[in-house]
C-alpha cells in the first residue's frame, strides 16, 4: 500500500505517473535462472528480471491461489476480508477497496488480462477492462496505465493436463 500512497504524492507534486506492468506466472517456484537455478534455461525471464524486481524473500499468505489472490487485490490478509476459504465468495467490508480502484482514482487506466478468481465480490467498478482482450493500448493518449497479464501455462491445473 505504500506505493499507492507514494502515487498520491506524485499527483500532488505534478510529476508524471509511471506506467505499471504486472506479470503473474503461477506455481513456478524458484526454478528460474534469475534465482540461480543452474538447470533451468530461462533467458527471456532472466532478461526481464534483470530490468525489473526480483523478490528474494517472498512467501504467500495462503497455501492455494484464490485466497492468496484475495490478499493481492485487497492488500490485507484473507481473514480480514472473509475470503480465506478456497472458492468462497463473500462481500468485502464496506470500507475496503481493491487496489486498482485507488489507481483509477489517481487517473490510471487499469486492465486485467484476465484472471478475477478472487474469493470476494468486487465492490463496484475495479477495472477499466478485464478480459482476454484487455490491453493498456485502449487508454486515452498520455494516460498512465496499470496492466496485469496472467500467464496460466504454469498453473498446477494446466500441468496435470500434459
Amino acid at each position: 500500500m505504500a506505493w499507492l500512497l507514494s502515487g498520491c504524492a506524485w499527483v500532488h507534486l505534478g510529476a508524471d505517473l509511471p506506467n505499471i506492468l504486472w506479470i503473474t506466472s503461477e506455481d513456478n517456484g524458484p526454478h528460474l535462472g534469475c534465482y540461480g537455478d543452474t538447470y533451468a534455461h530461462t533467458p527471456n525471464l532472466d532478461a526481464l528480471a534483470a530490468k525489473g524486481v526480483i523478490y528474494r524473500n517472498a512467501w504467500s499468505t495462503a497455501p492455494v491461489c484464490a485466497p492468496a489472490r484475495t490478499t493481492l487485490i485487497s492488500g490485507v490478509y484473507p481473514p480480514a476480508t472473509g475470503g480465506q476459504h478456497m472458492r468462497s465468495m463473500v462481500k468485502m467490508p464496506a470500507f475496503m477497496k481493491m487496489y486498482p480502484q485507488y489507481l483509477r482514482e489517481l487517473g490510471y487506466y487499469c486492465t486485467n488480462n484476465s484472471k478475477e478468481d478472487y474469493n470476494v465480490a468486487k465492490p463496484g467498478k475495479v477495472w477499466d477492462a478485464s478480459s482476454r482482450q484487455a490491453h493498456w493500448k485502449n487508454r486515452a493518449p498520455g494516460q498512465p496505465f496499470f496492466a496485469i497479464f496472467n500467464i496460466t501455462t504454469s498453473h498446477e491445473s494446466q500441468i496435470r493436463k500434459r
